[in-house]
């Protein structure tokens, strides 16, 4: 939905759950969801909702939808905390991490729907300990959200870089900057999408990948930025959960904005970019492998570009919606401040260079994950 023209942005957060003793995962899922209905108001704070993921060593927070990226960040704060309260009480830590740096050997959640997926996909199933943030953004129409879709895809990939944040696998460094990206894509609905057109277009493609067998259902319909199947929104799926909860707002800030500015854009009668989803995957695949460490692909103007240099253009294409919703100036600060710190992978492998021990970065997400939703 709108309000006096803004739309409101809504954030689901995947969190691993790690025995804070062996800094290895937990199967706690179910336990944790049942202390937080014992403990908590039956309800996360906020409006938001805890729930379980595909597999039972991880849960998955939403947030309700917000008109301000205060509100937003206090809810996402609060939801933090709830689980992370509930977690400790049955001896596991929430860690902010898209995939647990040791070694694991994740379990389905015994959901039918689940046990289905495994049964389909195999070993894509069993692996597919990743934990995501996905960004909600309202839209007024099926027809404006294919609209805003078609316009924004070349920027998604800067999202990517952004919130980098898996960069171990199985105990040892991926070499990527976001490894769940890689992981991620091996599901057959997966990564960039062409230009659809019209909603009809759209359903057409969806309805085939799930009768050809590509996807059970809408749900497992994975592109980088998809109609949501549940709400008016349209749903940015690019980015690893966020060790910081300021980077969790940077990015819902500029998924806003992208949104506002493709759907404009539309409006206008703007022809979508003709960018090809061959180059979206390249440009997603530099993103995942570098974060904000080395050049970005400008997929408007064919040439690579510096990190910084990437996010700046950015920030300059989504200007004017950012000035609309009063947040040009905290999103000025929060991009200063992630290329002061870092992003989470960054921030972790920094940690075990210093003593080269895996057991360190796990330390680390749990502590910051704890810190970011404390008062």
């Amino acid at each position: 939905m709108t309000t006096d023209g803004v739309r409101t942005v809504g954030v689901e957060e995947e969190f691993v759950l790690v025995d804070p003793e062996r800094r290895a995962v937990r199967a706690a899922a179910s336990q944790v969801l049942a202390r937080q209905d014992r403990d908590g108001p039956g309800r996360a704070p906020g409006g938001g909702d805890l729930d379980v993921e595909l597999t039972r060593e991880q849960v998955e927070s939403g947030s309700a939808p917000h008109i301000n990226l205060a509100g937003l960040r206090g809810s996402l704060v609060e939801l933090r905390r709830a689980a992370a309260r509930a977690a400790q009480a049955e001896g596991v830590a929430l860690a902010a991490t898209a995939t647990c740096p040791t070694p694991t050997q994740p379990t389905l959640t015994l959901k039918p729907r689940y046990q289905r997926m495994h049964q389909e996909f195999g070993l894509t199933a069993r692996e597919q300990l990743t934990c995501g943030c996905h960004v909600h953004v309202a839209v007024h129409s099926r027809e404006e959200a294919v609209g805003a879709l078609d316009r924004l895809r070349p920027w998604l990939s800067v999202l990517v870089a952004m919130t980098t944040n898996s960069p171990f696998w199985q105990g040892a460094d991926s070499g990527y900057a976001s490894y769940r990206t890689q992981v991620w894509q091996r599901w057959p609905t997966a990564s960039a999408a062409g230009a659809f057109g019209s909603p009809a277009e759209y359903d057409r493609i969806v309805n085939l990948l799930i009768r050809t067998g590509a996807a059970l259902d809408d749900g497992m319909i994975y592109f980088d930025a998809r109609l949501s199947h549940h709400y008016p929104t349209l749903e940015l799926r690019v980015a690893d959960v966020c060790l910081s909860v300021d980077d969790a707002v940077l990015l819902a800030a500029l998924a806003r904005a992208l949104v506002s500015t493709a759907a404009r854009e539309w409006a206008a009668g703007e022809p979508a970019p003709p960018v090809r989803p061959e180059l979206l995957r390249a440009a997603g695949w530099r993103a995942s492998r570098h974060g904000v460490s080395g050049d970005l692909v400008d997929l408007e103007r064919g040439e690579l570009v510096p990190a910084r240099a990437m996010v700046d253009r950015l920030v300059e294409r989504v200007d004017a919606e950012l000035s609309a919703t009063g947040d040009a100036d905290a999103v000025a600060a929060l991009v200063d401040d992630l290329f002061a710190r870092g992003t989470g992978a960054d921030r972790q492998r920094a940690v075990y260079a210093r003593r080269g021990r895996i057991d360190d970065v796990v330390d680390l997400v749990i502590h910051e994950t704890i810190t970011v939703a404390s008062p």
